[in-house]
């Protein structure tokens, strides 16, 4: 069996989406509500109040994957490390061998123990990075073992036995809430109307959008077999394979279309470990792909195949709320 997507397939033939409603949408009801009660005991019976030692940020969304945490993520970490902060990050390991199993990332980790987000949060960053499915768990080893001034959490906003001290909710400027539904009907983790409990909202966004948040800056491209870097404009007017195992590849597609790139997209689901076949093609075209994509391709010593750097430019509003918030926490 093919390990491709089947999202976009029953997208297309009006099955199921998560943009839309179609009629695997309403037959899956049932169980959204079911979900929207487990949800509601978890939120009650296991929520944590305890004061943490070290503030911890979560940074999360209302729907799932898709929205640019782990870039978030990664910028935070450096923008607190410029500023002398020491930073550790909890990383979930989704669809890791063993994600209960608790691992500090190094330059040895691979994949499939601590997941593509972990390696790439480690490669791009100055921080202590701990992979757990238990996630306070982690909190508590990193407090333990670690000097740390902030704990950052890639994504948890429903993991409720971490407590936490700032929530950052991401938010997809276009179709943010997708067809409105609950999982797994939709894509939401929790009604719309959650997020007026929420302060920090910040959008991925257009880069000319006025909404407060983020947006990606795709300029370059880096080469996988010699690490050097062209310009993406180089590739307007050319076909192009990318090659994605990513939540909403969506996004990506289009703003790569921006450049006038002839796309052929093979769309895997989020996290699906890649090997060298995926990348077998019987022509010339340049091959592209994510830097979470590319973690997990290292050792394949693909030609004629490039990734983005993850990149993003955020707004001087949020550095500043960013800036007053942990100085209060920090406050002695």
């Amino acid at each position: 069996m093919s390990n491709k997507s089947k999202l976009p397939i029953l997208k297309k033939l009006r099955i199921y989406s998560l943009d839309r409603i179609y009629i695997l949408n309403i037959i899956l009801l049932p169980l959204t509500l079911i979900y929207y009660i487990i949800n509601l005991i978890k939120k009650f019976f296991f929520s944590n109040n305890k004061i943490n030692t070290v503030p911890v940020i979560v940074v999360g969304n209302l729907t799932v994957g898709g929205t640019g945490k782990t870039s978030l993520v990664i910028w935070l970490c450096n923008y607190f490390s410029s500023r002398k902060y020491n930073v550790g990050v909890i990383s979930g390991g989704y669809k890791t061998h063993d994600p209960n199993k608790l691992e500090i990332v190094d330059t040895y980790s691979n994949a499939s123990d601590v997941g593509d987000e972990a390696i790439l949060i480690n490669n791009k960053t100055n921080t202590i990075v701990c992979k757990s499915k238990d996630r306070k768990k982690a909190y508590e080893y990193l407090v333990k073992n670690y000097n740390l001034d902030i704990i950052i959490s890639d994504d948890g906003l429903t993991h409720y036995k971490l407590n936490r001290n700032i929530n950052i909710v991401i938010v997809k400027e276009d179709r943010p809430f997708g067809n409105g539904l609950l999982l797994p009907a939709g894509p939401l983790r929790e009604v719309p109307r959650v997020i007026s409990k929420y302060d920090n909202i910040i959008f991925n966004k257009n880069k000319n959008s006025s909404l407060p948040g983020f947006y990606y800056e795709i300029s370059e491209l880096t080469s996988l077999s010699s690490n050097s870097k062209i310009s993406i404009d180089e590739l307007s007017g050319t076909s192009v394979h990318l090659v994605t195992a990513i939540a909403n590849p969506d996004l990506l597609i289009n703003n790569l279309k921006k450049f006038n790139i002839d796309l052929i997209v093979h769309i895997y689901p989020d996290h699906h470990l890649l090997n060298k076949d995926d990348f077998v093609f019987y022509d010339n075209y340049k091959i592209l792909m994510t830097e979470k994509d590319f973690v997990k391709c290292v050792t394949f010593n693909l030609e004629n195949a490039y990734y983005i750097p993850t990149k993003i430019v955020v707004d001087n509003d949020i550095k500043i709320m960013l800036n007053n918030k942990i100085s209060n926490l920090l406050k002695v």
